[in-house]
């Protein structure tokens, strides 16, 4: 063995779900070469491509492992993965977007029914009307007053979330800090999973000022979408690299380009 080949890491078995928003770069990196280990030179690389997809269920690469590896043109599978590249990243921007609009209404104490008439704007079709939003979101209050440990999911951000639900339990946050303040709010950031929420929530409840948090929220959110589409790129060059039954080491190479 040569000494490049010794430097190469040893990749392990590939994860099956992760989530592009928040596996770094490294974790896409590796996912990508243990597939390319996996498969190694098999004759039946179509069949077993299609067994990794079923047990994964991140939606970009789900995509990527359905039409890569079929016998499309290379570039009908690029033009493809920018389409659903360009689709993915437009649901996240709006979920992102109904994440900063409720943590600003937050802020600035806004009647909960411009905050949903605001939310519903994002889509053509409202995923849900006012009166189911705001019996949900009472739900979710009344289960606050309680004991929100009970059923603690219930009070989770996440743009993984399907948007009627997102919307729902927004509400609820805009709705509490009517009632409850701002600073009642901290005792919540411990069930969310969105970082971008989460850290935006952090600064709600501290005290900082309107225009440094909306500013703030602006660079996350652009700096999210960016790294995203980074790693739905090196996930087409991977793959596609795979596909082209180039070795371990070769892919790695074509990794490495996306890491610092």
């Amino acid at each position: 063995m040569d000494e490049q080949k010794q430097q190469t890491p040893e990749a392990p078995a590939p994860k099956k779900d992760f989530d592009l928003v928040l596996v770094p770069m490294e974790g896409v990196v590796t996912y990508w070469l243990s597939l390319s280990k996996l498969l190694g030179g098999s004759r039946k690389i179509a069949r077993q491509v299609g067994e990794e997809a079923q047990y994964t269920s991140e939606p970009f690469v789900h995509h990527l492992l359905e039409i890569a590896f079929n016998e499309l043109p290379e570039q009908h599978i690029r033009r493809m993965a920018q389409a659903k590249k360009s689709v993915l990243l437009d649901s996240l921007s709006r979920r992102l977007n109904l994440m900063r609009m409720s943590l600003l209404d937050i802020l600035a104490a806004e009647n909960p029914r411009k905050t949903l008439a605001k939310m519903t704007a994002q889509y053509t079709h409202p995923p849900l009307n006012e009166e189911k939003a705001f019996r949900f979101a009472q739900d979710l209050t009344a289960l606050a007053e309680k004991d929100p440990n009970e059923r603690p999911e219930y009070f989770n951000v996440d743009h993984r979330l399907k948007v009627d639900q997102l919307m729902v339990v927004l509400l609820f946050y805009v709705l509490w800090s009517r009632r409850e303040g701002k600073r009642n709010l901290g005792a919540f950031t411990k069930y969310v999973a969105s970082p971008f929420f989460r850290d935006g929530l952090a600064l709600v409840v501290d005290g900082f000022d309107g225009p440094f948090v909306r500013k703030r929220l602006r660079a996350h959110r652009q700096a999210i979408l960016d790294d995203v589409g980074m790693k739905m790129d090196a996930s087409v060059d991977m793959a596609l690299a795979i596909r082209n039954r180039l070795d371990y080491d070769r892919v790695f190479e074509v990794g490495k380009s996306y890491m610092v």
